[in-house]
């Protein structure tokens, strides 16, 4: 169907324009929903005080900007609770002069074995062993052998000879 000059231009006054979205600013109500959320209320609680409707607190949780909000509040906190592995080396270190100037032995034993505990030096040693022989004939060559030949084996009762084993 053709449509007419007149019912074309109809139709373009009529059609809206779609304009791109923007990210828009936090607002004031999203900014008290992400600071009730990080102060520990629930969805409905944290609704509430921000004055949005309970119903849609799921909503405004999944939003970008109270996303960024809450991610950027956590990481600040973070940042700042944190203890980390030197500061408490430091704190032994600290711990232990004390103890130093106290002519205290034990605590000062306490603490390097702390301080040791802590870079790993009391974790078990692992050894790898890496066998050279093909393990395709050793397992044949036992699979070969009779029931008192193994338990002879295994008993420690059998004698071993070098040599080469040809397949």
């Amino acid at each position: 169907m053709a449509y007419t000059s007149e019912q074309k231009q109809r139709k373009a006054a009529t059609t809206r324009v779609v304009k791109p979205r923007t990210p828009s600013e936090i607002t004031l109500q999203q900014e008290t929903f992400a600071n009730a959320v990080l102060e520990g209320s629930n969805l409905s609680n944290a609704a509430r005080a921000a004055g949005i409707p309970v119903a849609s607190a799921g909503n405004v949780l999944r939003t970008n900007q109270v996303q960024m909000l809450i991610e950027e509040a956590r990481r600040e906190i973070s940042n700042i609770t944190t203890l980390k592995r030197i500061d408490v080396m430091n704190l032994f270190l600290e711990a232990i002069d004390m103890a130093r100037t106290m002519a205290d032995p034990a605590n000062m034993i306490n603490g390097a074995d702390k301080i040791a505990k802590m870079l790993g030096y009391y974790a078990p040693e692992t050894k790898r062993l890496e066998l050279t022989m093909d393990q395709n004939l050793l397992q044949n060559k036992l699979r070969s052998l009779s029931d008192d030949e193994l338990a002879d084996l295994a008993s420690s009762r059998a004698t071993v000879v070098d040599g080469e084993v040809v397949g």
